[in-house]
């Protein structure tokens, strides 16, 4: 799943929708990268093999994307739970979240149009629903702008400080990401480190870490998205191909 989304929102801005997001996971769980992995659908996401679901998909057709972020605690590596996974797939598709989250492990749900962002988050005791509102902001395991996560503070004014891109389709991911692509190198923090935003950790005698990241703008009629399998100081990106949209969001 995704781990930290960096996002920032501005109905009124060019790219109205820019987003940064990590993702972190058992290392060992295998994945495909983006593409159009659901037959019958438009979305173009990244597919985790065992649940079939994905940690970031995008529907081209109505200019909106999904992010699943983990929330506290993780569960154990052979935990069998009903993958999270098809959250984001069926948020794309009804525009919400779950109206009974209580089979999941505890989770944050981020949707996203030019127009409108949200957040479901359950914490396996509270169902919460946010309408955020525009700005910069960073979701984490502990939720949206969580000032007890140690990221939030080191990454939070760097955020703000980036500058707006302009991530046309078709150019080089440096020239279209600008002040964003540095922003998901790790900023030369330790992977062990409490801020950091690029990760590899042991949890319950698994590796654990950042498997990888995505870049994504969104705008009417059109988007940009962008993937490294090896996120960090040496990453290589790619741009995924999002087939153009054809219809607005209401």
């Amino acid at each position: 799943m995704v781990c930290t989304v960096l996002l920032r929102f501005d109905p009124d801005a060019s790219w109205p929708l820019l987003v940064g997001a990590v993702r972190d996971e058992f290392v060992g769980r295998p994945w495909r990268p983006p593409a159009t992995h659901w037959p019958g659908t438009p979305y173009v996401g990244g597919l985790d093999l065992i649940g079939g679901g994905t940690w970031l998909a995008v529907d081209p057709g109505a200019a909106a994307f999904a992010a699943l972020l983990n929330g506290p605690p993780l569960p154990a590596p052979t935990a069998v739970r009903p993958t999270r996974g098809t959250l984001a797939l069926t948020a794309l598709s009804t525009g919400t979240g779950p109206a009974d989250p209580a089979a999941y492990d505890a989770f944050h749900l981020l949707v996203g149009t030019p127009r409108r962002c949200e957040l479901w988050s359950w914490t396996g005791d509270a169902y919460t629903h946010h309408v955020i509102a525009p700005g910069p902001h960073i979701v984490v395991n502990l939720g949206l702008d969580a000032t007890a996560d140690p990221l939030i503070g080191h990454y939070a004014p760097l955020l703000s400080a980036a500058g707006d891109p302009d991530p046309k389709p078709g150019q080089p991911s440096a020239d279209a990401w600008a002040d964003w692509l540095p922003l998901l190198d790790g900023d030369g923090l330790a992977p062990d480190d409490d801020r950091a935003l690029i990760v590899a950790r042991t949890h319950g005698g698994a590796a654990y870490g950042s498997t990888s990241a995505t870049l994504l703008a969104l705008r009417d009629g059109n988007a940009r998205y962008d993937f490294t399998a090896n996120p960090g100081p040496a990453a290589e990106w790619t741009e995924i191909a999002v087939p153009p949209f054809h219809r607005q969001d209401p």
